[in-house]
Order: C-alpha cells, then structure tokens, then sequence
C-alpha cells in the first residue's frame, strides 16, 4: 500500500513492486546509512505484510499468479539480504521477525511451498541466511518458478559456495526453513538437512546459530 502527497492510498501492482525493490536494492547497496535507515523504517516488516496480501488469493493461486507472487517474493527477500548485510542491529531486528510464529504462518499458508517454487524459497533463505547479496533480477525469468533443475544443489546454483566456510548470520531463516521441513518435498529435506549438516563443519559459531535455530 502507498499513500501519495494527498494521503490517498493505492496499491502497487506486482510489476511495480519489483521495480522498486529494485530500485530500493541498488540504494542499499550504493549507500551503508541507507540500511539504518531500512531498519528504523521497519523494512523488514515487509515481510509479513507481503506474504499476508498472498492471503487473499489463496482460493485463486493458479501457476500464473503464483509465478507473480513468486517473483516479488524473489526481488523482497533479495532486498532483505542487501538491507541487513554486515548490519548488527538489522540483524537482530530482522531475526526476531523470522523467527515469529507470523511468519510461519504466514509462509505456510503462502502456497509458495508448492512443488513449483519449493526451491526457489529454500534458496532465497539460505541467501539469506549467510547474508549472499544477489540482485533480484540476476535470477532468469526461467528460473523464477517450475523450472529449476532438482539435480543443482541449494545455493551453488547462485553463487561459488563452499558450506565449510560459510557463516550462518540469521539464524531466524533457517528456524523457518527448520519449522517448515516437512512441507518440503522428500529430496528436499534431505537436501535441507544435508547442507545443515555441512554448515556445522564451519566451526563453532555456526553450531552455536544452529543451536539457536533448532531450538
């Protein structure tokens, strides 16, 4: 929802959404006081107020819409990323939010754990997860829903990944990822769990996020 100079409110349609996450990323990026801002603006809360509007069309999530919706949850996620990167104090506000029962609930009832976008969203968590910052328009059309090979591994398909040095910042996402595992397809459980099980190779600060995470 947007409310102009004259505060009349109107909302956004899914295109223009996209186009300013993007926008929003590229500042975020360009400038570091740019996330404090995010954070004190309750950026984040964005979270839940997008998967809340996947609500209303529950009843209707045909794949051409859950396409749309999973292409703004896509650019949202990728600019969650970029906002709470190398930011303790985003960090600290953001897990809270993903570690919210709201937003479990939220995220199951999305209709985004489907077999079409299951993938999609385990990746965009682990992105998030060990703070990745990737643009939310590098990921082919193709490869926004349906199309994702299941024989590439979560995250090395993105991005030169190596899960015995990689560090787990936000815990809260994979709390969520944790709490929606048997949501998940068979293969990607075990996917999910295998990469759980390498991350705690990378010492003692990821097993104790873990800890975290699990409990």
């Amino acid at each position: 929802m947007v409310t102009s100079a004259l505060g009349s409110q109107y909302d956004l349609h899914d295109d223009a959404k996209c186009d300013v996450f993007g926008a929003i990323w590229r500042v975020l990026g360009a400038n570091t006081s740019a996330q404090r801002v995010f954070g004190e603006a309750t950026g984040f809360s964005l979270l839940l107020t997008t998967l809340h509007r996947f609500q209303g069309d529950k009843g209707q999530l045909h794949s051409s819409l859950l396409t749309v919706y999973m292409k703004v949850f896509t650019y949202l996620l990728r600019v969650t990323t970029a906002g709470v990167c190398k930011n303790a104090v985003n960090r600290e506000k953001l897990n809270s939010i993903l570690s919210s029962h709201s937003f479990y609930d939220l995220l199951s009832e999305s209709g985004l754990i489907s077999v079409e976008c299951e993938r999609q969203v385990m990746q965009l968590l682990f992105e998030l997860a060990l703070e990745i910052v990737l643009p939310p328009f590098s990921t082919p059309e193709t490869n926004v829903v349906g199309n994702l090979s299941a024989s590439i591994p979560i995250i090395t398909q993105s991005v030169s990944f190596s899960p015995d040095k990689e560090r787990i910042y936000i815990a809260g996402a994979l709390r969520a990822l944790i709490r929606s595992l048997l949501l998940f397809s068979p293969k990607l459980q075990l996917e999910l769990l295998k990469l759980i099980e390498e991350l705690t190779h990378a010492g003692p600060y990821n097993q104790e996020n873990l800890t975290s995470a699990g409990s």
